[in-house]
């Protein structure tokens, strides 16, 4: 009897792919050519700025043995459009790169190539990944699959969609304020956003050198800690929540939930870090400085203005930002001193895609996310729209796979 499963290949997880190509149930260029007509079929969601399908078809029908044998052998992978990929265009999700093909491929997109892995194009994402919705002046608005009409969420948008759609089965994003949990929990799909460095981010453009992260979404968490370990930064734990001690920083359903699995769970308050937003501005504007001097008109008009503010910073708050980035430190090591911090990653109703993407929308959508780019806590979204984050990456992926497995209504391991 089969064991594959009864569903269209779309639906299939990155295990589930994996262990049908490697067993000979089905090749890698089928699971290929299905999903590259997947594509096709929901080009509406506009999640995709290019889609490399003879690229992706001929790496397929030509996958060597260790590729073959890896451990994501024949998945679909649609990496953010901020990712180096050689011989296929990264446009950072601007106009001056439009046209931009690089000579070598990021790090972290190499590993899971490497595992077997197939890239099947690259996803849309807020310009130069500045912005929680992923409405792109220059591709389009990335539409959320799960929730008609909403925004899918950014800057990774375009991954979020892509993965909840059935369009791939595997995404690789990037956070500095969000950009991975927002859309993840937008489109009701996983990312983990690890500690800071916990992901090579060489062949990333950056946004923020000093806040940015990169990671794995998908489905489950499940598959996200397989990348992980595919990529080299994390072996998968034990999941567990019992005898952790749980922060509540707003309130949600799983915090009742997790106290009757053994977790030691009460309130705590998150402190403020409005006043680090001059680091944020100023350090963005200066990712740009080169560009800005010559390429100012290549930029939105939007972009122009988040810009415009960064430059505007002057040394005195900058300083004065930086002394108190120090203190946030210290302070939310001594006050937050739990395993795990939980909350809804996104604590607002999701607002309707030709809803304007405003400075006050930005503030309404983050209002915890970016304190662990600032900390470089490492923090995650499960598939529903529960955000998990602590100090140390184990701890936060136990939680988090423990957590999945109770949404699920299976038992706990541990």
């Amino acid at each position: 009897m089969s064991t594959l499963p009864d569903a269209p290949l779309h639906d299939w997880s990155c295990v589930e792919i994996a262990a049908a190509v490697r067993g000979g149930d089905v090749s890698a260029e089928e699971v290929t050519a299905h999903h590259l007509a997947r594509i096709d079929e929901r080009a509406d969601l506009n999640a995709f700025i290019t889609v490399s399908a003879e690229e992706a078809l001929a790496d397929a029908r030509n996958l060597p043995e260790h590729r073959r044998t890896g451990p994501l052998a024949g998945v679909p992978f649609a990496p953010k459009d901020i990712f180096d990929t050689a011989g296929i265009r990264t446009t950072i999700g601007s106009e001056h790169f439009r046209n931009h093909v690089p000579q070598s491929t990021a790090i972290a997109v190499q590993r899971l190539v490497d595992a077997g892995a197939i890239i099947v194009g690259k996803t849309n994402l807020s310009e130069f990944a500045w912005g929680v919705t992923t409405q792109n002046v220059y591709y389009g608005s990335t539409q959320n699959p799960r929730h008609p009409g909403k925004i899918a969420g950014g800057s990774s948008g375009g991954a979020a969609s892509a993965v909840a759609g059935g369009l791939a089965a595997l995404s690789l994003g990037t956070d500095t304020g969000g950009s991975i949990r927002i859309p993840a929990a937008a489109c009701g799909i996983a990312g983990y956003k690890g500690s800071w460095g916990l992901v090579p981010e060489d062949g990333c453009f950056p946004l923020i050198p000093s806040m940015d992260h990169v990671g794995p979404m998908a489905r489950t968490m499940e598959e996200c800690a397989l990348a992980l370990e595919v990529l080299g930064v994390l072996e998968r734990p034990t999941p567990r929540l019992a005898g952790f001690r749980v922060g509540v920083l707003h309130p949600t359903p799983a915090a009742e939930a997790m106290a009757t699995l053994g977790a030691h769970v009460e309130e705590a308050v998150l402190p403020d870090y409005s006043q680090l937003f001059p680091l944020f501005a100023a350090q963005a504007a200066d990712t740009h400085r080169d560009l800005i001097a010559d390429h100012w008109d290549e930029y939105s008009p939007d972009l122009q203005a988040k810009l415009t503010i960064g430059l505007k910073i002057s040394a005195h708050d900058y300083l004065q930002a930086e002394r108190d980035l120090e203190a946030y430190h210290h302070q939310c090591e001594l006050e937050l001193n739990h395993d795990i911090l939980i909350n809804p990653t996104i604590p607002c109703d999701l607002p309707p895609i030709a809803e304007p993407e405003t400075f006050e929308l930005r503030l309404e959508m983050t209002p915890y996310t970016r304190a662990f780019n600032h900390l470089g806590w490492p923090s995650c979204t499960t598939r529903d729209g529960l955000m998990i984050s602590g100090r140390d990456d184990t701890t936060v992926l136990a939680a988090a796979l423990a957590w999945e497995q109770t949404i699920e209504g299976r038992a706990v391991t541990a």
